[in-house]
């Protein structure tokens, strides 16, 4: 048989290997999870927009009902667009009518790797019935 035992210059070696690798798997699982709520809020944002388009469908011209419509989308997905910048590109009715949801994307990470915040940007593109 034969003998495992360590030597005695090993005994920290673990101790050394896992004080550098804990912090840096935490770091990737919060940037996993951070890359995660974005993706989330992005998708929230398009189906936000598209709500508003397809409110803007019928009434072209009633924008705090379209705006009403994106932010009560977002929030069934629990995502606050009350900060972000609702626009909505009016042409009348037989004409396309956009609706575009603008927010500041705040991460997890912030500072630590350098991006703070990032600009998301959403829209969606319907003709108004005329």
């Amino acid at each position: 048989m034969m003998n495992r035992h360590k030597k005695p210059h090993e005994s920290g070696a673990n101790l050394v290997e896992a004080a550098i690798l804990i912090p840096l798997l935490l770091l990737f699982l919060v940037g996993v999870a951070d890359f995660g709520r974005a993706y989330h809020t992005y998708i929230t944002m398009i189906n936000a927009a598209r709500e508003g388009a397809r409110l803007a469908v019928d009434h072209p011209g009633d924008s705090s009902a379209i705006q009403n419509a994106v932010l009560r989308e977002a929030q069934d997905s629990n995502i606050d667009l009350s900060t972000a910048t609702i626009s909505i590109a009016n042409g009348g009715a037989g004409n396309p009518v956009r609706v575009t949801v603008q927010l500041t994307y705040n991460t997890l990470l912030g500072n630590i790797i350098g991006v703070p915040s990032f600009p998301m940007s959403a829209s969606a593109t319907f003709r108004a019935r005329g």
